[in-house]
């Protein structure tokens, strides 16, 4: 409690300055709520075994392993106080460059195990500079940490034990527009993802590290047609796989020599409320090719309800960024996916919203392929434009979990109220601020964040 205490005071001057800065384009401003919520959580994983202990038994015989210590991850249930502080941005902007900062904290305490209690926290920085009307380069850095990369992540297939996990990006892009219909893009990135564990298994790459170059060429065909080609060619190797005296043998992948990767995506707006996305594309890896698509339908069912669907092959279960290729934990596998999601609402002060996501990993790097399957519903209850109350209920379910090597179900009940913090000014006529996403300025539906 003292450091969330003492975290908090050295935040209250920079949450002060975003209240009396500048409102308009440029200055500081909060730009999402802050939320104060409290979780029932049910069979997380928790991993207290000594890292000599597990090297030790790693390096018995496997018939002698069956009567030494379990050094599998227990699962723990637990309650949860969790305070999430407004999302605090910064925006300098002229008629050649934007600058663009945001950056919002998130602390967990435990009732009973408390040596889980922990900071999160997310950060994001992009600077575009325009050569010319037609011509912007912009660099921007991407960075994320937590203890449970299961819920940052929202990765069914990666139920991990909870453990620091730390995630950065930087990427630098140039955009060239020939015309009005059409765009030439070139991205280079370079991603790191740092898990606190090494994966005894040795049937991920947790801790890796991905370079690459993407070029890109957008076309808009008609008003309601686009069709993108990607070419990617990248690399993803593990970081650090030969310290010594680690609990990982050494181990070659088929992803550490450069990959090739082609994408083409088609997207078609049926009509004012429907749009379907087509993509596919083949992937050069060192033991052979194989390929990726996606078909996706966003329909809008009324002037509050929106629901879509998607089925998907890709080489990392949810792609962090706009370039043909993986970057995060388990960049290494391929996933088939169908996700479903609903949301609307049902009176001008309830909203809910529901996703789903089934998912199997066709990588081949178990014996039996693993599935799971994750689902989410929220409702909302608006008290005033500024406050809502909230509970959400989620489930994580896997027939086979790796660091278990058992069934796995993780339910997770939640109730909060999330409070908007930011300037009429702000949320009315700023661009960046998000709160309209989660409580309603009016009694006029929420703001649907645009499809990309």
């Amino acid at each position: 409690m003292k450091n969330l205490l003492f975290a908090v005071c050295l935040l209250f001057p920079a949450a002060l300055f975003a209240q009396q800065a500048m409102t308009g384009p440029n200055g500081f401003s909060f730009i999402a709520p802050m939320e104060i919520s409290g979780t029932s959580d049910h069979n997380f994983l928790v991993d207290r075994t000594d890292p000599n202990e597990r090297l030790l038994v790693l390096s018995l015989p496997p018939s002698v392993q069956t009567a030494a210590p379990s050094i599998k991850p227990l699962a723990l249930d637990d309650h949860v106080f969790t305070l999430l502080l407004p999302k605090i941005g910064y925006q300098n902007d002229s008629k050649r460059h934007q600058l663009f900062a945001t950056w919002v904290p998130q602390f967990e305490l435990f009732q009973h195990n408390t040596d889980q209690n922990g900071m999160s926290q997310q950060a994001e920085a992009t600077f575009t500079y325009f050569l010319a009307r037609n011509l912007e380069m912009s660099v921007g850095d991407s960075y994320r940490s937590s203890h449970d990369p299961a819920i940052l992540l929202s990765n069914v297939a990666l139920l991990l034990p909870r453990s620091p996990f730390h995630e950065n990006d930087i990427r630098g892009d140039v955009e060239f527009q020939p015309n009005a219909l059409t765009a030439l893009a070139v991205r280079y990135d370079n991603s790191h993802a740092n898990f606190g564990q090494t994966d005894p298994f040795q049937s991920r790459i947790l801790d890796s590290a991905t370079t690459g170059f993407s070029f890109s060429g957008t076309r808009m065909l008609s008003r309601t047609q686009r069709v993108k080609a990607t070419y990617s060619i990248f690399k993803i190797v593990p970081i650090n796989p030969h310290a010594k005296f680690e609990d990982q043998v050494d181990a070659h992948y088929a992803f550490e020599k450069p990959i090739h990767s082609g994408n083409l995506e088609y997207r078609l707006s049926l009509n004012p409320s429907t749009a379907l996305t087509l993509s596919g594309g083949l992937i050069a890896l060192a033991n052979g090719p194989n390929y990726t698509f996606r078909v996706n339908v966003d329909k809008r069912l009324s002037t509050y309800f929106w629901m879509g669907a998607a089925y998907s092959r890709s080489l990392q279960f949810q792609a962090g960024s706009s370039t043909a290729f993986a970057q995060g934990l388990g960049s290494n596998g391929f996933y088939d996916s169908v996700v479903l999601h609903f949301q609307g609402q049902p009176t001008l002060r309830t909203a809910i919203k529901i996703d789903t996501t089934m998912a199997r990993d066709v990588a081949g790097v178990f014996a039996n392929s693993n599935k799971a399957f994750m689902g989410r519903f929220r409702f909302d209850y608006r008290l005033t434009d500024r406050e809502v109350l909230f509970t959400t209920l989620e489930t994580y379910q896997q027939p086979l979990n790796a660091y278990v090597n058992a069934p796995l179900a993780r339910n997770r009940f939640t109730v909060g109220i999330q409070v908007s913090l930011s300037s009429e000014t702000d949320r009315r006529l700023n661009h960046s601020n998000q709160d309209a996403q989660y409580v309603a300025l009016t009694d006029h539906q929420r703001r649907r964040p645009s499809a990309q």
